[in-house]
């Protein structure tokens, strides 16, 4: 498909595939289909960047996207998540006062999160995995404050062992909100 492409400059070409990777390769536009319906029309990097619902978030990215359930603290011009657990993180996307109290999913990819230790820190949990595959780490995280485990990518080579103890951060900019329906709160 990639030599055809090549050969063919500016035609207009669809391609069906259960494969993200191979998408996010090939396509200048992506089409999400799942439940007989579209999820989301994008680049690959605005798929990535900017996923329109939780199952736009996970399809696309691997290892998956981690979700953390939590609660809108604080409404206004930014907006105060609250994460199972005592963590809170301000997020750059405006609220009202009808979303204060509301579940939300905090979407958090796995590369983007870094081990810290620092009182400050998203999540925290004991190591039940550790892959070192040489330019990356990953850690598998079991949390008692999250249903279901946590990944991690590391750059580079990081010696965990299981049972270790991490807490892990992530830049509020590169962090997804999820409301009680799945949709985005930064596509509002």
């Amino acid at each position: 498909i990639a030599q055809l492409k090549d050969q063919i400059p500016d035609s207009t070409m669809v391609y069906v595939t259960h494969d993200q990777v191979e998408a996010m390769t090939l396509a200048d536009r992506i089409v999400v289909l799942a439940n007989g319906g579209i999820e989301q029309i994008g680049t690959p990097l605005d798929l990535y960047l900017r996923p329109a619902n939780e199952f736009v978030a996970q399809f696309i990215g691997s290892p998956a996207m981690n979700l953390l359930e939590g609660t809108i603290t604080s409404t206004g011009a930014k907006t105060t998540v609250s994460i199972s657990g005592g963590a809170s993180v301000t997020l750059t996307v405006g609220s009202s006062d009808r979303d204060l109290n509301q579940p939300v999913k905090l979407g958090v990819r796995p590369e983007d999160l870094y081990v810290t230790t620092d009182d400050d820190f998203l999540v925290d949990g004991t190591v039940s995995i550790s892959e070192a595959l040489g330019e990356v780490t990953l850690l598998y995280i079991d949390s008692e404050n999250n249903e279901g485990r946590i990944v991690a990518k590391l750059q580079g080579i990081h010696r965990y062992a299981r049972g270790d103890y991490v807490r892990l951060k992530a830049n509020p900019e590169k962090l997804h909100a999820f409301d009680k329906l799945g949709q985005s709160l930064f596509g509002r």
